[in-house]
Order: structure tokens, then sequence, then C-alpha cells
């Protein structure tokens, strides 16, 4: 028996995260409900909303373990965490990012 998804939750649900292979993926970041983003300093690098930065998860070829980094600067010291599973990596950077009203939008493979 084939199980339908729906296309509307393709980004984030299960089945297609359980389907990506690419040990370079990007969090595609959103502020929830149009408020301003929150740090516990007061700032958030607005370009994460924009499109000029982005935020990846990569895979260590060698250890394979997780990390995020940004294209443009350093990740805050929280997110410089190793994770030995990518389904772990994105718990983690949801309620990281939950707590400063920003949410992960979509995950492009």
């Amino acid at each position: 028996m084939v199980k339908m998804h729906s296309m509307n939750n393709m980004a984030l649900s299960p089945s297609s995260e359980s389907k990506m292979r690419s040990p370079d993926r990007i969090l595609e970041l959103e502020v929830i409900d149009g408020k301003s983003p929150r740090t516990n300093m007061g700032m958030t690098d607005v370009s994460l909303f924009t499109g000029d930065n982005k935020l990846h998860a990569k895979m260590d070829n060698e250890t394979t373990l997780w990390g995020l980094q940004y294209e443009k600067g350093v990740v805050p010291e929280p997110l410089k965490q190793k994770f030995t599973s990518f389904k772990t990596l994105k718990r983690f950077a949801e309620d990281y990012f939950l707590k400063r009203n920003v949410r992960i939008k979509e995950i492009k493979d």
C-alpha cells in the first residue's frame, strides 16, 4: 500500500525529511507573526529573513556529526554544538529559534 502525503507540509514532514540525502541542508527561517525576533542580546541578524544570509546544517564527512553555520558570520555560541543526527539538530534548532520568535519555514536539501 502506498501512502500519499499532502504537498502543503512537504518541506517539514517526517517522510520527506527521511528522503533527504544532502550533507548540506539550508534551514530557511521566518519571524513568527511578523513580530520582532528576539535574542538574549536584543538583536538577530535580519539578513537570515531576507535571503542575504543562510543557515546551513552540514554533516562532517569524517565524523558524520552535524553542525550549523552561517554563510556570512559566526553562529551564536549555543548553536556551535555538534549533533549525531540531522533530526536531533533540527529539533534543537527549532527549540532555540522558537524562544526567539523565529521558526524554521523550510528545509532545502
